[in-house]
């Protein structure tokens, strides 16, 4: 139970991270807090990020877009990106990820977690960190979409 309440909360808080930093660096990070020393936490990036900002650099929207040479693509929406997902729409023009109304964020935290534990796909990682305290810290990281 610890351990889902941790990965909700990274799953919140990269969707949530602060404006201001992404605007000046280009980057953010993801803290896990009451993390379980000596467990290994393993970060994916699903879908890359896009801020768009008005002329005073206030974000306007995020917009999530994956490409076809992106590991977890075929999985979710086929080779050709023509499969039908339950959860996400892919525009094959640009590239673009959106959510499909009426999704629930538990299902999509299930749908997600389900694809990258799948022992068919080997799914790798971005980075792994093992917490020697109870806060894990990822930082650098470019915009995106990431699972814990």
């Amino acid at each position: 139970m610890k351990r889902l309440f941790a990965f909700m909360m990274a799953l919140v808080l990269v969707l949530s991270l602060s404006v201001t930093a992404f605007a000046t660096e280009n980057t953010g990070s993801i803290t896990i807090t009451n993390a379980t020393i000596g467990d290994a936490y393993s970060l994916y990036k699903i879908f890359d990020a896009t801020y768009s900002t008005d002329a005073n650099g206030n974000t306007n929207a995020v917009s999530y877009s994956i490409t076809p040479d992106n590991q977890f693509f075929s999985y979710m929406f086929g080779a050709d990106g023509k499969t039908e997902n339950t959860y996400f729409s892919y525009d094959a023009v640009t590239g673009a990820v959106t959510r499909k109304e009426g999704t629930q964020n538990t299902d999509i935290i299930s749908y997600l977690t389900d694809m990258v534990r799948s022992t068919e796909n080997n799914f790798t990682a971005v980075t792994t960190e093992t917490a020697a305290a109870e806060t894990v810290v990822f930082d650098n990281l470019p915009y995106g979409y990431y699972l814990i």
